[in-house]
């Protein structure tokens, strides 16, 4: 994660605000471990190699803009907030 990433996921944070922000970031870290992984696996990249990071908090950010009240239900019936 470079200084932009970072930049990037503060202001997804302002925009999102902080629970919605922190689920984007989770969904980011789990999308581009998979993706990661499966290159990876599939032997296009090696265990060192650099993967952007940007496109999965995007990916994070539009799946918490169109479903995140879903999700937000969800997680609060799991938990029970």
């Amino acid at each position: 994660m470079g200084l932009g990433d970072v930049f990037l996921a503060l202001n997804i944070g302002f925009l999102l605000g902080w629970q919605a922000g922190f689920l984007a970031l989770y969904i980011a870290f789990v999308t581009g471990a998979i993706y990661g992984v499966g290159l990876i696996f599939l032997k296009r990249k090696k265990i060192k190699s650099r993967i952007p990071f940007g496109p999965f908090l995007v990916i994070g950010m539009v799946v918490m803009l169109f479903w995140g009240e879903k999700i937000m239900e969800i997680i609060k019936k799991i938990y029970g907030f």
